[in-house]
């Protein structure tokens, strides 16, 4: 079934307001570390307790490749941490895709892209990899990313671009956050990345991660909600001790809905406390659900119930563009 098949019936469950919807989730996040290098302010990540600090173990990754066949889900193999932190990342992008991903994405701060890291991601690469930087300002970038250094994480995104190639995947998206300062420094930086063949440059605004950054200036108190989410009928995210959460601003896992490998990733979707989690989505009472409560996520614009903010991107990935090649590249 093509993208955009598969998103009708995924809109058709979301505007019926399905409680038990027809399609399985789109799109899943498999959270294969919550481990990360860096400790950026606007991340929760580096709130998480030493012990929540860990690796996905592998019969887990296992059981999730196994699934998502049937399921017939786009992949983020990143969720929480830094993927590029595990050296069987390239294993696993193969396994998930001989296991029927659909497509598969990952997300990186970018400051690991060594040469070593730079050849396992081309010899087993995603279909998309997105690189967050947050800003192309020396000064900007080390307020977001203390400890990073600017120049040295673009000169890996530069190796990265040249050891590519044009028209090799992975599909290359910068990601920008926030208000940007596009001074002579920064426009250099991004001209220069362009003209070594990147695809495309996102800006967002910052969230508040389901109010877990709340009171560190990432946003205000929360409004009553905008609009119904759409996660609930659009994907499943899954933490690194298998707990399954109906979208990854559930960052602590404050409203799991079951336990990968205790119970089918389906049977979890179409659950009751799925369900029960819809349901009070559909009516907007959300005083169970305290991440949803103060999510700012559904108070930003929507069109026919979508966030806009998402929707372009989601129809240029998910359905206009078409994966990079699929497998791994050819030696020599």
């Amino acid at each position: 079934m093509s993208g955009a098949a598969r998103l009708a019936r995924q809109l058709k469950d979301f505007w019926l307001r399905r409680e038990r919807p027809a399609a399985p989730p789109f799109r899943l996040w498999v959270d294969i570390t919550s481990r990360c290098n860096l400790a950026c302010p606007a991340c929760p990540q580096r709130l998480l307790e030493d012990g929540q600090r860990a690796d996905m173990p592998g019969e887990l990754l296992e059981s999730l490749a196994g699934q998502v066949g049937g399921l017939g889900s786009e992949v983020n193999l990143f969720h929480r941490g830094e993927p590029l932190l595990r050296p069987d990342l390239g294993a696993w992008i193969e396994r998930f895709r001989e296991g029927g991903a659909r497509l598969i994405r990952l997300h990186s701060n970018a400051t690991l892209l060594d040469g070593a890291r730079i050849s396992a991601l081309l010899a087993q690469p995603p279909d998309i990899l997105t690189l967050s930087v947050d800003s192309l300002d020396g000064p900007a970038y080390a307020a977001a990313r203390p400890g990073a250094d600017l120049g040295r994480t673009l000169d890996g995104v530069e190796r990265l671009l040249r050891s590519r190639g044009a028209g090799q995947p992975p599909r290359l998206t910068l990601l920008l956050m926030g208000p940007q300062n596009w001074g002579p420094e920064a426009k250099a930086n991004l001209d220069r990345l362009k003209a070594l063949g990147l695809e495309r440059v996102l800006a967002r605004r910052p969230h508040n991660w389901g109010g877990a950054l709340a009171g560190t200036g990432q946003a205000a108190a929360p409004l009553p909600p905008r609009s119904v989410c759409t996660f609930p009928w659009y994907g499943l995210a899954v933490l690194s001790d298998g707990r399954v959460c109906p979208c990854p601003q559930d960052f602590f896992g404050q409203m799991a809905l079951g336990r990968a490998g205790e119970a089918p990733l389906l049977d979890i979707w179409q659950g009751q406390a799925a369900r029960d989690l819809r349901r009070a989505q559909a009516a907007g009472r959300l005083e169970a659900y305290p991440v949803c409560r103060a999510c700012d996520r559904i108070q930003r614009r929507s069109f026919l119930g979508l966030p806009t903010e998402h929707l372009k991107n989601l129809l240029v990935e998910s359905i206009v563009s078409s994966p990079g090649r699929r497998g791994s590249r050819p030696a020599g």
